[in-house]
C-alpha cells in the first residue's frame, strides 16, 4: 500500500513518483482540495482505516488515517516542501485582514511608523535576552510589519507593489552584490566585502559619500554611521571635532539626543560643502590627501569670503563717515546763514 502526501500550500503539484499510484480508485481524506479531486480518475472519501483498499491521498501529514497507514509500514511518497512555504499562510492572513479588518483597512505607511520602531527595539531586547522563544516571537512581529507595509503598498493607485515584489527586490540586490560567493568563485571575507561595496556604489551612483544614511535614526547610531562612511572613504576622521564623537550627559534642560544629532548633521553639511568644492576643483575624493586638499580649499574660500565681507564693511563705514562729515558741514553752513539773517534783522 502507498500513502501520497501533498504539499498543503501547493496541492496541485503531484510528486512524479506518485503518478503510477493515482490510477484507478484513490482513497482521499477530507483535506484534499476539490480541484485535485477533479483530476483523479476515480476517488473515494474515507473516514476509517478499514475502508481503505488502495492508495491513500492526503494533504495532512498529521491526519490519523495517514499516521495509521505509516505505522503499518506503507510506502510514503511526499512532496518536497521548500523552506518558506508557511509564509504563504502569513501572506494570505495579512491580505484577509487588510480587506476585512476595520483597523487594518485604515492603516497607512505613516500610521505604522511607531509600531515598526517599537518592534525593532523589542527584537533587540530578545536578542540580548538570548531566549529562542522570545527571538522567534519578535521576529514574527517584525515580519508582520513587512507583510503589512507590502500589503498597503499593493493598494497604491499608480505605483503598487506587493510582497513578491519585495522578495524579488531582495533577491536581485543580494545576488547582484555577492556573485563570487554564489558562483563558488571564492569564500574570502575581505573579497566579499569589497565586492559588496563596489557593486553597491555602482548601483547607487551616489553624489555624496553620505547619501543613503537615514538621518531619522538615533543620534549615536547616526554619528557612528557617518564616521564609518567617512572612514571608508578616506576622510581624515581624526580631524573631526571631538564634541561630535563624544557625548557628555549633564542635568540640563537641553536634550543630549538633539544636541548630538545637531552636531552630526552639521558635520554632514560640512562634508557636502567639501564635496561640492572638490567637484569644482576637479578633485576625486579617494584618499586622505585628496580630502585634506579639498578641506583646505574650502577653508581658503571661506577666508576669502570673510575678507571680502570685512572690506565691504570697511568701505561702507568709510562712506557713511564721509556722508556724516558732509551732513555736519551742511548743518554748520545752515547755522551760519541763520545767524547772519538774525543779525541783519536786528540791525
Amino acid at each position: 500500500m502507498t500513502v501520497v502526501l501533498l504539499d498543503p500550500h501547493r496541492p496541485d503539484m503531484i510528486p512524479i513518483r506518485a503518478r503510477q499510484h493515482l490510477g484507478g480508485t484513490v482513497f482521499v481524506t477530507e483535506d484534499v482540495p476539490t480541484a485535485v479531486l477533479w483530476e483523479l480518475d476515480h476517488f473515494e472519501p474515507v473516514f476509517s482505516e478499514d475502508s481503505i483498499g488502495g492508495t491513500l491521498l492526503s494533504a495532512d501529514s498529521t491526519h490519523p488515517l495517514v499516521a495509521a497507514r505509516i505505522a503499518r509500514g506503507d510506502t510514503v511518497i511526499g512532496s518536497t516542501i521548500p523552506a518558506g512555504s508557511d509564509l504563504l499562510d502569513a501572506v494570505a492572513l495579512m491580505d484577509t485582514l487588510r480587506r476585512n479588518g476595520p483597523w487594518e483597512s485604515q492603516q497607512t505607511h505613516a500610521s505604522l511608523r511607531r509600531y515598526l520602531l517599537e518592534e525593532a527595539y523589542e527584537l533587540l531586547d530578545a536578542i540580548d535576552s538570548g531566549a529562542p522563544d522570545d527571538l522567534r516571537e519578535e521576529l514574527g512581529d517584525l515580519l508582520l510589519q513587512v507583510l503589512f507595509h507590502a500589503r498597503i503598498a499593493a493598494d497604491h493607485p499608480s505605483e503598487p507593489f506587493d510582497i513578491d515584489g519585495v522578495a524579488r527586490s531582495f533577491t536581485a540586490k543580494v545576488s547582484g552584490r555577492t556573485p563570487g560567493v554564489l558562483s563558488g568563485e571564492h569564500s574570502d571575507l575581505e573579497t566579499q566585502i569589497r565586492e559588496w561595496e563596489e557593486r553597491k556604489a555602482a548601483e547607487k551612483n551616489r553624489g555624496s559619500v553620505l547619501d543613503g544614511i537615514a538621518t531619522s535614526q538615533p543620534a549615536l547610531a547616526l554619528t557612528q554611521k557617518v564616521i564609518e562612511r567617512l572612514s571608508a572613504a578616506g576622510y581624515p576622521v581624526d580631524q573631526i571635532d571631538p564634541e561630535i564623537v563624544s557625548v557628555t550627559v549633564t542635568v540640563t534642560d537641553d536634550s543630549v539626543e538633539d544636541l548630538a544629532r545637531s552636531r552630526t548633521l552639521g558635520l554632514m553639511a560640512q562634508v557636502r560643502t567639501i564635496e561640492q568644492q572638490a567637484a569644482l576643483d576637479g578633485l576625486t575624493l579617494d584618499s586622505r590627501e585628496s580630502w585634506e586638499a579639498a578641506i583646505g580649499a574650502v577653508a581658503a574660500a571661506e577666508a576669502d569670503a570673510d575678507a571680502a565681507a570685512t572690506d565691504d564693511g570697511t568701505a561702507s563705514d568709510t562712506s557713511e563717515s564721509v556722508a556724516d562729515d558732509a551732513s555736519a558741514a551742511e548743518t554748520e553752513d545752515d547755522q551760519a546763514a541763520d545767524t547772519s539773517e538774525s543779525s541783519s534783522s536786528d540791525a
